[in-house]
């Protein structure tokens, strides 16, 4: 948020320089982002007045203007132009007219728009300055005239003394949702800088009471039938004069990064800036009957000041009269009952709302305004009250107009609550003594009274620090008063244990190091999707927890599986490359009947630019056997899936190339590898085939060797020898891979499916049997002895047609 230092200190009688103020806070209580200047670019800018007005000679759409800039005649001005009287500037603008006082640039100016003034001749006319428009100042977007100024502005004064900015400095503060109550307003900063220097906050806050203020009111009533509405406070003015705010209101408002509207509309805001509660003004003759605050109808609709038309449902909160919708509680007022030029009557409203309800409408209708930006983070009620007696005084100001009514409904008011703060635990709690003087001080200066009781002080909490609930809130409320820097570094009394190792972070970066160089890259995605991608992934038969209100409707589901994530960033990324392979690490929730279950996943895809049937799944099934090696898990093994009710569906995946990753031994399935469906992969408009293994860390975790044993390399030659086989379809790799183990015994080091196609019912496979001893080398004999005890085996044990 925006914040004038000029405002500031103003507020809080700061003698510093707005960096020394920017330190401190930042330090000591909210983070100043940024510090901008603003003001110098009205250097040699000053007030004019149009004296004569002539076509240019040479130029249909020029005009030469005589501008009279000598009543308060600054020097920068005497010093461009000498002793001249008028000063002649060529000027293409069609809005002026002899007698408008304007904005005058001189020679030697540098405007906020970036343009520098200098004398220059167009077309043979000597132009000593430049006549402004809005945006050319900074002021505004419109470029379609000159800027006129009121009549009765002072003549020869600078630009910047006529808009009461000589010069600024805005912080740009970041609150935190735990003070945005008090903190999102210049009074609340005020008194922060204030408490921080050690000196009076001098606002007169506690006197901010409305006076004459009643339940019931003759000309209108205000009726609460919603509990979310926590106080509705409202006045009815009659006989305002609608017109522009002052020049320094508009401009604390531009500052802030507020559109000026009228004063009236600009004053509300102003207030908002001031005290940090949002209010509204309607327009009286717009209402029909009595104001009701009430819970929206569904399907209602309601026109917004913006024009945009929203359609509302029973959880949404309402202003209304007794026959139409006004102003959506707390985000915006409707265009209906909006202010105008011809408004004499109005009604103002300051009110406090529930904060959660204010978040949930915002979010789902998708309107930020600065009204909801402080509803939606809590605001104290009593807050109201004060705002609107602000906002009546300067209408009266600005405005003109007579209250005839001041109608409050404050169903159950927030009081002062206590707060008994132990001054030795303060002590033990900062590490440090802060003196009893100086605790009491730094409590009243945040507002906060205090009463000695034995070692203890009984706090009173002003109703504005919603975020002071127990007596370690007061402490550290004094820490950072005091200053941290203050305490002094001791050595710890007792030594700190060991740091523990967080194995699952030593696994994760083993992985993305193995990963990537196999030449994959790494993904983020969000933990959620859609309704629709659960479906189009075949997973709408797994139970799903569903967020209450999500962000939008891309993000309904908590994701149960990695796989509608990283397909739809195939999808994306398919459009620009024809072959590659990417990754994930990140958490799936299963359903458990109450919290989630959550899991740490792997995910790994890969796209080939291949038309070959099985060739993208051998190639990731080859990236999964290398990744398991690397991780130190050698004796796993591929077998048939057997989906579970919370883990994917058949309908995911291409039933022919499907399995689970199990770990010998243990039998538990670590993850599974698949190619994904045809239909799937047209879902999400894929024209390739995709194929997939996921992983369960916790699971891989488990199995996986942290150390690599050392193997002597054999000082035997190794023979390898194929072997080509008929079986029937039902039989399985892992299988075959067991019994040509368990028969060749010891000389088999390893065996390796390099072919397979189907024929008939049966699946034709083709294997590489490495052979070879630790002891001798093996001859012939050796070998076909064991070739031999495969082949009785595998046609003994499973039927198979060896080919010999």
């Amino acid at each position: 948020m925006k914040y004038s230092f000029n405002w500031l200190k103003e507020l809080s009688g700061t003698e510093k320089s707005a960096e020394e103020v920017r330190e401190e806070l930042t330090m000591r209580a909210l983070e100043v982002e940024g510090l901008e200047k603003i003001g110098g670019g009205f250097d040699s800018v000053v007030v004019g007045k149009i004296i004569s007005l002539k076509k240019h000679p040479d130029a249909d759409r020029l005009q030469v203007v005589e501008v009279d800039i000598t009543g308060k005649r600054p020097a920068f001005a005497k010093a461009s132009t000498g002793e001249e009287e008028l000063h002649r500037i060529v000027c293409g603008a069609s809005n002026i007219k002899i007698g408008d006082i304007v904005p005058v640039a001189l020679p030697g100016a540098k405007l906020p728009c970036g343009i520098e003034i200098k004398k220059a001749k167009i077309r043979g006319v000597e132009s000593s300055g430049m006549l402004c428009a809005e945006d050319e100042l900074g002021l505004g977007t419109s470029h379609d005239g000159i800027k006129i100024l009121e009549a009765e502005t002072e003549i020869g004064i600078p630009f910047a003394e006529y808009l009461g900015v000589e010069s600024d400095d805005i912080f740009e503060i970041k609150v935190l949702p735990d003070r945005a109550h008090d903190a999102m307003s210049h009074v609340g900063v005020a008194r922060e800088i204030t408490a921080l220097e050690g000196i009076e906050f001098d606002y007169d806050f506690d006197g901010l009471e409305l006076e004459g203020k009643t339940k019931k009111g003759k000309k209108i009533n205000v009726e609460i039938k919603n509990d979310n509405c926590k106080r509705y406070v409202g006045v009815l003015m009659e006989n305002v004069e609608i017109k522009d705010s002052p020049s320094w209101m508009q401009n604390r408002l531009r500052i802030s990064g507020i559109r000026p509207i009228n004063n009236v509309v600009d004053a509300t805001n102003y207030v908002m800036l001031e005290l940090g509660n949002p209010l509204h003004a309607f327009d009286l003759e717009k209402i029909s009957g009595n104001i009701i605050v009430r819970e929206a109808k569904d399907n209602e609709k309601l026109t917004l000041l913006d024009g945009a038309e929203i359609e509302l449902n029973s959880d949404d909160l309402l202003i209304t009269d007794n026959e139409k919708a006004l102003a959506l509680a707390g985000i915006m007022g409707g265009l209906h009952s909006r202010i105008s030029d011809n408004t004499k009557n109005i009604f103002l409203e300051a009110a406090s709302f529930d904060a959660v309800l204010i978040r949930k409408t915002r979010t789902r209708l998708g309107i930020q305004t600065d009204s909801s930006s402080r509803f939606e983070k809590d605001i104290d009620p009593n807050m109201a009250e004060k705002a609107m007696v602000r906002l009546v005084e300067i209408l009266k100001h600005i405005a003109g107009g007579e209250i005839k009514e001041t109608i409050d409904i404050y169903p159950e008011p927030v009081k002062l609550w206590k707060i008994e703060l132990d001054l030795g635990y303060v002590e033990r709690l900062l590490g440090e003594t802060v003196p009893e003087k100086d605790i009491v001080r730094i409590l009243n200066s945040l507002g906060i009274a205090t009463e000695k009781s034995g070692n203890d002080l009984k706090c009173l909490i002003p109703t504005f620090r919603l975020d002071l609930g127990t007596q370690e809130d007061l402490i550290e409320e004094i820490g950072r008063v005091w200053g941290y820097d203050k305490v002094q570094p001791r050595i710890m009394a007792e030594t700190p244990a060991s740091r523990k190792v967080n194995e699952m972070s030593i696994l994760e970066r083993r992985i993305r190091n193995a990963l990537s160089a196999f030449g994959l890259d790494e993904i983020y995605n969000y933990s959620f999707y859609s309704k629709k991608d659960a479906a189009d992934t075949g997973l709408e038969e797994i139970k799903h927890y569903e967020l209450q209100n999500p962000m939008n409707p891309d993000q309904e589901y908590v994701r149960v599986s990695l796989i509608p994530n990283i397909l739809k960033n195939i999808r994306e990324n398919i459009k620009n490359f024809s072959s590659f392979g990417i990754f994930e690490i990140g958490r799936a929730y299963w359903t458990n009947g109450g919290m989630p279950e959550e899991k740490r996943m792997l995910i790994v895809a890969k796209v080939l630019d291949s038309d070959k049937d099985a060739e993208t799944f051998f190639s990731v099934k080859g990236i999964c056997d290398d990744f398991l090696s690397q991780l130190g898990v050698s004796d796993f093994y591929y077998d048939n899936f057997d989906p579970t009710p919370t883990d994917s569906t058949l309908g995911t995946w291409h039933l022919g190339r499907l399995a689970e990753i199990k770990v010998e031994g243990t039998k538990e399935k670590i993850g599974y590898i698949g190619e994904v469906s045809p239909l799937i992969v047209a879902n999400f408009k894929i024209g390739k085939r995709v194929a997939i293994f996921e992983l369960d860390l916790e699971k891989l975790l488990k199995v996986s060797r942290k150390e690599k044993t050392y193997s002597a390399i054999s000082r035997f030659p190794i023979v390898t020898r194929d072997i080509s086989m008929l079986v029937d379809k039902g039989i399985s790799v892992a299988k075959i891979t067991e019994i040509i183990k368990k028969a060749g015994g010891e000389l088999v080091i390893s065996s390796e499916l390099f072919d397979i196609f189907a024929k008939d019912g049966s699946n034709s496979f083709a294997f590489h049997i490495d052979l070879g001893s630790n002891e001798r080398t093996l001859e012939s004999k050796d070998v076909d002895r064991v070739m031999e005890k495969i082949t009785t085996s595998l046609e003994k044990e499973i039927g198979a047609e060896v080919r010999k």
